[in-house]
């Protein structure tokens, strides 16, 4: 059910757009920060837990939600609550697979991707720092599952969340403009 879980907040996500689109409840960003305004400091800290449960049980590929704190907050404060959020639950998932071990990562992971996994575990724990660096650096890699990996090898949770701090912001920020301009040439051409 975890893994479905991405392809139906995809499917949510799209459906809720096309219907925003064509009912024009939010003709403009305006109206749409407008709207998370009403809410008051609430929308933010709602934001920043959704987005603290997003790397354990991803309902959402990758970063549309950032993509939405952009379009809610503004590009800036947006990828600050991100930020948060993601670094918050990027830490959880990282003990709570050090707590947890394996069947953590099984109840995450299918079998299929569990094994491969494990055996990319095996054979480069050494490399671990390494590769959390690139997939933080380069957005579109799988740096949730880099992270869930991490948590299963030696690595130490002082060096982890330097990584994760250092780098993550360069990650949520880069993935938000570049989906951000897609979606709105998307858009701009319908």
């Amino acid at each position: 059910m975890i893994q479905l879980l991405p392809v139906v907040g995809l499917a949510a996500f799209i459906l809720l757009l096309i219907y925003i689109r064509r009912s024009g409840l939010f003709s403009s960003v305006a109206d749409l920060q407008q709207f998370i305004r009403n809410f008051g400091s609430f929308a933010v800290v709602a934001f920043i837990i959704v987005q603290a449960i997003q790397p354990i049980v991803p309902f959402l590929p990758g970063g549309f939600a950032t993509i939405v704190g952009m379009l809610m907050f503004g590009n800036i404060p947006g990828i600050l609550y991100s930020y948060i959020g993601l670094v918050v639950g990027e830490v959880l998932l990282f003990l709570l697979v050090r707590r947890y071990g394996p069947r953590f990562a099984r109840f995450v992971l299918s079998q299929k991707n569990f094994e491969k996994f494990e055996t990319t575990l095996q054979d480069h724990t050494q490399d671990i720092k390494r590769l959390l660096i690139v997939c933080f650096i380069f957005p579109f890699l799988p740096d949730d599952l880099t992270c869930l990996v991490a948590g299963m090898t030696d690595l130490p949770f002082k060096d982890y969340l330097r990584i994760v701090l250092i780098f993550k912001l360069w990650s949520v920020a880069s993935y938000g403009f570049v989906c951000l301009f897609v979606l709105k040439k998307t858009f701009a051409s319908i």
